[in-house]
């Protein structure tokens, strides 16, 4: 579907798009393109192994009427229509979404295994595990708990979907809204994972930066989150109800637009938490997830709450302090253990993997002299 909707020129404006199906005499189609921003792209996507890009052009191409998916009969309600036309881009932003929890999974299961191995060591003192860090806990346990919540959340929103059949726009606020938070998530949690194992989150082997990749993709299928995000609080209606000129004036643009991406993301932490406490998720977990959602925007909690600054940060503290030892026992709860592969999971794992390396030798030196 994104395939037959993106245009080079235009995206997923569906408004805009240009290639034409124009009805023939004898109830068939032609369609074509007229120009080549009107191509339809799907890009090669870095990282991506299945698929190299493509770029349709049609040239009145006949396509005969039974080919034609619903009645040939104008709505008398177009927005709604398009809606109902358009559901299944629903469903796929829902499942592709599903992908970034094994993914982040995999993901921390590695970063977090080699953190436990690896050491370091301060001026003066004997080596220390690395993860004694607080800044190499941050992003292993905060990604944990996201994990903990994010799998109730999807079959919650899974079940809501399916329960909502009916109701096309019911369906489209469930999946945009689980889409809005995954993705939210997942960009700076790989970003962070990769980052803190140094040149070894850089390499594609070590099963991070690839995912990575693939997160920057999921989020613009089916859809880029801020294009969907519609949804507003009471902070956006106050300002909605000075503007003239509905969403489409320069005002619109400028004051609501910027504030969506946040609010719909807002929604989504909210059927997070609640799916995940009716899940019954560890405790510790689900607190340290509420405190990450209050700190990506701590600057409202603290104007209209008695929260302050200090108390966020000291919470969330206390709640690294208690996972902190279970933290071995967290990533091999994730399961993702059998479906790890990346060398630096362990010093074993890593001796086996440079000894299948090709080895470059120069003419006339010693094989115990260097190995490139």
């Amino acid at each position: 579907m994104q395939l037959m909707l993106t245009e080079v020129g235009h995206g997923l404006d569906s408004r805009n798009l240009e290639t034409t199906a124009t009805l023939l005499p004898n109830g068939d189609f032609d369609i074509h393109t007229p120009n080549s921003n009107a191509a339809k792209l799907l890009p090669k996507r870095a990282g991506s192994k299945p698929l190299d890009r493509a770029i349709t052009i049609f040239t009145h191409v006949r396509l005969p009427r039974s080919a034609l998916l619903v009645p040939l009969k104008k709505s008398d309600n177009m927005q709604e229509s398009f809606m109902v036309m358009t559901r299944r881009g629903a469903v796929g932003s829902l499942a592709f979404t599903t992908v970034l929890v094994p993914l982040m999974k995999r993901a921390v299961f590695v970063a977090g295994k080699y953190k436990l191995r690896r050491q370091i060591t301060r001026q003066n003192s004997k080596p220390v595990p690395i993860i004694s860090l607080r800044t190499q806990q941050l992003p292993i346990l905060h990604a944990l708990a996201q994990i903990a919540v994010f799998e109730p959340f999807a079959q919650d929103s899974i079940q809501q979907f399916k329960r909502s059949n009916d109701i096309p726009v019911i369906q489209q606020i469930i999946s945009f809204t689980f889409k809005a938070v995954l993705c939210q998530a997942s960009q700076p949690r790989f970003h962070a994972l990769s980052e803190r194992c140094g040149a070894q989150g850089l390499s594609e082997y070590n099963q991070i930066i690839g995912s990575q990749l693939e997160t920057c993709m999921i989020s613009i299928a089916e859809g880029d989150i801020s294009a969907m995000s519609i949804s507003l609080f009471d902070e956006s209606r106050s300002i909605l109800k000075g503007l003239k000129g509905g969403h489409r004036h320069a005002e619109f643009n400028s004051l609501i637009l910027p504030r969506c991406p946040a609010l719909v993301e807002a929604i989504g932490h909210r059927r997070a938490y609640e799916a995940a406490a009716k899940a019954g998720v560890d405790s510790d977990l689900l607190a340290l997830y509420e405190i990450h959602a209050v700190l990506l925007d701590p600057s409202w909690y603290i104007q209209h709450t008695d929260l302050t600054r200090e108390y966020l940060f000291q919470k969330e503290a206390r709640l690294l302090d208690t996972l902190l030892p279970r933290l071995d026992t967290l990533l091999d709860s994730t399961g993702a253990g059998l479906y790890c592969t990346a060398p630096i999971l362990s010093l074993a794992s890593w001796d086996a993997f440079v000894d299948r390396l090709e080895t470059l030798e120069a003419v006339g030196m010693s094989e115990d002299k260097a190995r490139l």
